[in-house]
């Protein structure tokens, strides 16, 4: 299930930890060191089980592109990011499992964005020269 949202806000990511699932890339820990925007949120759950696990990652990689972004960002059960710093079990990383047998995964859907290009620093430089007319 994709939850578009339309993010206007540019975010300056700071890098973390991530797999790369199907050419996607999907952050557990951290977001991405890129410029990039949040196009919406993804949902997806099945089974506890760890080939399960894997099909929920390309799930989730299959959204990314049916949605046109560049990368996903897998949100705690609270809907918060993982610091990069935080260290858990990549396991433990993918969703909350529920009574039922289910583990959910939600994860943010972004866009990269181009690097901005600096501009050059004005010339603060004085010429002494000085110019006498007719010369």
């Amino acid at each position: 299930m994709f939850e578009y949202r339309n993010g206007s806000k540019i975010i300056e990511g700071e890098g973390g930890s991530k797999r790369v699932v199907a050419g996607v890339e999907i952050w557990d820990a951290g977001d991405p060191p890129h410029r990039y925007r949040i196009m919406g949120m993804i949902r997806v759950s099945d089974y506890d089980m760890a080939t399960v696990n894997n099909s929920m990652l390309r799930a989730i990689s299959e959204q990314v592109r049916r949605a046109g972004g560049s990368a996903a960002i897998l949100l705690t059960s609270n809907g918060g990011m993982r610091g990069a710093v935080d260290s858990m079990a990549w396991r433990d990383r993918l969703g909350t499992p529920q009574e039922n047998g289910y583990r959910i995964l939600r994860a943010l859907v972004v866009q990269y964005l181009p690097e901005q290009q600096s501009l050059p620093a004005a010339s603060n430089t004085t010429s002494n020269k000085t110019v006498r007319p007719g010369r």
